[in-house]
């Protein structure tokens, strides 16, 4: 139903025009194309080897980046970056306030004619401001080789650690060059963030304090800027009215298979709604 049509050329616009924004249905071409030349991505969005994207994703889409389950313990939340209003990275989250499912950084892509400008950092502190200002406190992802270097970054480590905390004061201590050398070496399937654990949080306001400072120029859109600062767990409370939920853009879905794809779903902690700080906007 849905062909891919992105021109993936090495040669970048002229003048690049980012915007930050939420996906809606016009943009799953796009991002099917990118899902099928991208081996991670089809590993995480296509089962079994069948290049069809499931129902999940496309209601994703359908309702504008913002799928709130009907238990209300689950929000899926995706945003876009555009350049001349062609979506050229993408990130999502899958929020959770159940006890037996880690909130989870379910994706992130870049094209690759745009990586190493700093743009999934922009991503990703917009993203994970979502995180903290919905009173989540733990996040999983399962890396990849090349995605290492950002997760590092921003504070996730190896699962080993999280039970440990002198084990993972020390592992803060390291350098993030040290730390992304154990990465590398040591893999691991996949890695956490607590912003309850003093060295962890702190290695998290830091990237996003310095990230921030080196943002390149972009804009946001205003349906997204309109949800900054906010719980996404509120959002049905804000849709109902006086707006109903099919015109506010926001799906809702029943409750559903949580064993699709991350492994990390089986790991069962006790989450803190403690809030934290959010990281800094872009100047």
């Amino acid at each position: 139903m849905y062909q891919d049509k992105v021109d993936n050329s090495s040669t970048l616009p002229r003048k690049q025009s980012y915007v930050l924004d939420y996906p809606d249905e016009s943009d799953l071409p796009d991002f099917l194309y990118y899902v099928r030349h991208e081996d991670a991505m089809a590993e995480i969005y296509f089962e079994e080897d069948v290049e069809k994207l499931d129902d999940e994703t496309i209601q994703l889409f359908k309702h504008n980046g913002k799928l709130l389950h009907k238990n209300n313990t689950r929000c899926d939340l995706m945003l876009v970056l555009r350049d001349n209003g062609k979506i050229i990275g993408f990130i999502e989250l899958r929020l959770s306030k159940n006890p037996e499912m880690l909130p989870q950084l379910f994706s992130l892509f870049m094209n690759e004619s745009y990586r190493r400008k700093g743009l999934s950092n922009l991503m990703m502190v917009y993203a994970l401001d979502f995180l903290v200002h919905s009173g989540q406190n733990n996040m999983t992802v399962s890396p990849t080789a090349e995605s290492l270097t950002v997760y590092n970054k921003f504070g996730f480590y190896p699962p080993e650690f999280d039970e440990d905390n002198d084990a993972l004061k020390k592992w803060f201590e390291k350098t993030e060059s040290e730390r992304l050398d154990d990465l590398v070496d040591d893999p691991s399937e996949f890695l956490m963030m607590d912003l309850k654990n003093q060295s962890c949080r702190a290695a998290f306001e830091s990237h996003c304090k310095k990230a921030s400072q080196y943002f390149v120029k972009f804009d946001i859109s205003k349906r997204l800027k309109d949800d900054l600062k906010t719980d996404v767990f509120e959002w049905r409370k804000k849709a109902v009215t006086p707006i109903s939920l099919s015109k506010s853009g926001l799906g809702v879905l029943g409750a559903v298979d949580g064993k699709k794809k991350r492994k990390v779903d089986q790991i069962e902690p006790d989450l803190s709604q403690d809030s934290e700080p959010r990281p800094p906007d872009s100047p």
